[in-house]
Order: C-alpha cells, then sequence, then structure tokens
C-alpha cells in the first residue's frame, strides 16, 4: 500500500466559487419619441406631414394626400403603415399609406358628414362620429368591409372620439349639447363626463397613464381637462384664449398637448399642466387646419 501511495500521491482538489457579482436590472424600453405629427386641413383640402427634430421643432411639412373634400378627423396605424381619416365633403371614411404622396388612398365606408375617428387596432376596429343631419356614433370593421354598427343616433352635434380599450369605454365631445360622454365600447352605460361650464366642446383626447382627458371648446376658446373618473371631476383650464381650437393630442412622455386652431391658422402646444404655459408654434400659414395625431417612433 505505502508503494502505491508513493507511485500515487494524493491530490487536493480544490473547489472554485465565482466572484459575486452585483444584480443587475433588465434592460428597459427605449421610450418611444414624438417623430411627426399629421394634420388635416379642411379648407386646402389636404392632409400633412410636419417631420420633428429631438426638440420637436419642424424641420419640414410635406403633403400625404391631397384632393380630399373637406378632411376632418384622423388617426394612425402606425405598425400597419396607414392613415385613417373622415372625409365630411366626400361622405366617405378613407385610408392611404403613411409613406408616398396619395398612396393606396381606398373609401372603405360610405356615411353621411363623418367627422371624428378613433382606431382599436388590437380588435382591428375603427370608430367614428357623425354630423350634419346624421348625428351619430359609429363603428366598423378596419378595412370596412362589414356592415357599419349604430351605437347612438339623433345626437346634437358629435365630433371628437377617443377610446380607452383597457377600461373598455368610448368617450366623445358633443359639442352642441356642451358636454363630454362616454359608454362601454359595446355602447351601453352611456353617461356624461363632464356636463358644466362647456360651451362647444369639440377635439378630445385621454392620458390614460395619469387618468385625465383634454378637450378644446371652441365656444371659449380653451383648452381644458378633467379627472376621467368621476362627473365634473377637477375640471381645470389649461390654455385660454385661443382663436378657434379644434383637434387635439397628446404627448404624455414628452408633458405636451398639440391642438389644430381654425382661426390663428396654426398647429400650436402647450405644456400639459400649466394655465397658459409655455404656448408655442408648431406649424403657421395653414387654411383651416381641422384634426391632428402624433407619430411616436
Amino acid at each position: 500500500v505505502e508503494a502505491v501511495l508513493e507511485k500515487y500521491p494524493r491530490v487536493e482538489t480544490v473547489q472554485v466559487y465565482p466572484e459575486p457579482q452585483e444584480p443587475t436590472e433588465p434592460p428597459r424600453p427605449r421610450p418611444r419619441v414624438l417623430t411627426a405629427l399629421y394634420f388635416t386641413d379642411y379648407g386646402s383640402n389636404k392632409i400633412q406631414r410636419a417631420d420633428l427634430d429631438v426638440n420637436s421643432n419642424v424641420q419640414l411639412v410635406s403633403d400625404v394626400v391631397t384632393n380630399q373634400s373637406d378632411a376632418s378627423g384622423i388617426a394612425l396605424d402606425l405598425a400597419g403603415g396607414k392613415i385613417y381619416w373622415a372625409s365630411e365633403g366626400a361622405d366617405r371614411i378613407r385610408r392611404a399609406d403613411l409613406n408616398g404622396l396619395n398612396s393606396n388612398v381606398q373609401s372603405l365606408v360610405t356615411v353621411p358628414d363623418p367627422s371624428g375617428i378613433a382606431l382599436d387596432l388590437a380588435n382591428r376596429k375603427m370608430y367614428w362620429t357623425t354630423r350634419g343631419s346624421n348625428r351619430r356614433i359609429m363603428s366598423a370593421d378596419l378595412d370596412g368591409k362589414t356592415p357599419p354598427q349604430t351605437f347612438f343616433s339623433s345626437l346634437n352635434g358629435p365630433f371628437g372620439i377617443a377610446l380607452d380599450l383597457m377600461g373598455g369605454k368610448m368617450y366623445w365631445a358633443h359639442a352642441d349639447a356642451s358636454k363630454i360622454e362616454r359608454a362601454d365600447l359595446g355602447g351601453n352605460n352611456r353617461e356624461d363626463v363632464v356636463n358644466q361650464g362647456q360651451s362647444q366642446p369639440c377635439g378630445i383626447a385621454l392620458d390614460l397613464v395619469n387618468r385625465k382627458m383634454y378637450w378644446t371648446d371652441r365656444g371659449t376658446n380653451k383648452v381644458q381637462r378633467a379627472d376621467l373618473d368621476g362627473l365634473n371631476s377637477n375640471v381645470q383650464d389649461v390654455v385660454t384664449g385661443l382663436a378657434d381650437p379644434f383637434g387635439i393630442a397628446l404627448d404624455v412622455a414628452g408633458k405636451k398637448v398639440y391642438w389644430a386652431d381654425y382661426g390663428s391658422r396654426k398647429i400650436q402646444r402647450a405644456d400639459l399642466d400649466g394655465l397658459n404655459s409655455n404656448v408655442q408654434d408648431v406649424v403657421t400659414g395653414l387654411n383651416i387646419p381641422s384634426s391632428i395625431a402624433l407619430e411616436f417612433r
């Protein structure tokens, strides 16, 4: 045995453990950045795009769709590369490619006097309001191949419409009824949300992160906001003394509200939470800018 041990000496083994590592956070998704805004011009019968730099200043304004009779409400499907709009003069809901001039313009639905429009991309549906003698809220599949569904008729001049998909709600600015209303996406449980102090609310947009809604009022020439939960809850002026504000859109991450102003012929913006705070001209020299939608990349 001793001879064997001399020939094959014992080998000590040492267990090596890796150095402890500091815990690391998983990579965070890159925040989306506002890169462009799209708007309809009721007077020039165009839909245009304004490209923005990293400071949200306009670099270039270009035509996207031309020769559209009374183009009104507008909505974007960025993943699908499409733009949707309501053409009041042509009595059509239409769409086109985002890239290129007048690229693949399609008429999806024929309906009198469509005005505001909003998209439920997850369920492949679009919702819109109508004015004139029709005055309804309606919906259809994004391709327009199924008959439209009417939720409410005999309304009093609805215009802007916005969707809370997680909450299962649609909100609309009931302009000539001087209030903001909402209902389930299926059309049930209709109720007032704001019904005091309004004159002619038109555009509406939702901040679902902070549970706020923003709207323009052409009668009082204001941008206002309120809590989403509760009747007339925490109504506040955001911007006053405007010329004729209409469509509205939010950059929640950038803490800005954008609107189209009929009277001043401009697209303007301000801080989300400030009374007349830092009002800036974004695009000037337009004809009758109507609605606005923002592109984030």
